[in-house]
């Protein structure tokens, strides 16, 4: 069960030696002039009680079913520049506001997929973000991190390897998955207070 709480932990330092599944760098076959070419950093992860791991558990498991082909996941704080593709879904989250200690439950959690393949070398890049929200009590203008289930982090996963399969290995009209872990939220969705929203991504579909 997630808790409120306003300690969160730093994320995983990434590297080819982590499930290998998380790169750190542009490899030397993605040419610097190619549009295929992420330039990733890798910004401070805030999950909550090593949630990060079961998100690289979770895609390395999914992923490995597309070997030979090899595919990475990293976190971004910021949405890539260039012609990536982008699936964006959402999720039971819970947030707590840092500066009062406010609670609350949104259905409209928020993560962004922005993702690539290069077939010449049968590597693809699967980037996200997780957006925040404000407190809508203290108004301190700050985005809290969401925190996520475990079955939420599954469901979101499932989804975009579904639409990976679609795009590159012929999956036809896979499925995705809408169900979220039970919630009345008390407050409709709040535009205002959604970093998705402001970030251009945000969705009512779902």
């Amino acid at each position: 069960m997630v808790v409120c709480t306003a300690s969160v932990i730093p994320g995983v330092q990434c590297t080819t030696s982590v499930s290998g599944v998380c790169p750190t760098m542009c490899p030397t076959h993605w040419s610097a002039s190619s549009s295929y070419c992420p330039v990733l950093t890798m910004p401070v992860w805030k999950q909550l009680y090593g949630m990060e791991q079961v998100w690289l558990a979770e895609f390395h498991q999914l992923f490995n079913q597309y070997l030979p082909h090899r595919w990475y996941l990293t976190a971004l704080d910021h949405k890539p520049a260039g012609a990536w593709n982008i699936f964006v879904d959402s999720a039971k989250v819970r947030f707590c506001c840092e500066e009062c200690g406010h609670g609350w439950t949104s259905m409209k959690g928020r993560v962004g997929f922005w993702f690539i393949f290069n077939p010449t070398v049968g590597e693809g890049i699967v980037t996200f973000k997780l957006y925040g929200q404000q407190c809508d009590r203290c108004k301190c203008g700050r985005y809290e991190p969401a925190m996520w289930y475990p079955e939420e982090v599954v469901k979101v996963l499932v989804n975009i390897y579904n639409r990976v399969g679609q795009l590159f290995y012929g999956f036809y009209q896979p499925p995705i998955h809408m169900n979220r872990r039970p919630g009345k939220p008390r407050n409709p969705h709040n535009s205002d207070l959604c970093q998705a929203c402001k970030d251009g991504v945000c969705t009512e579909r779902r």
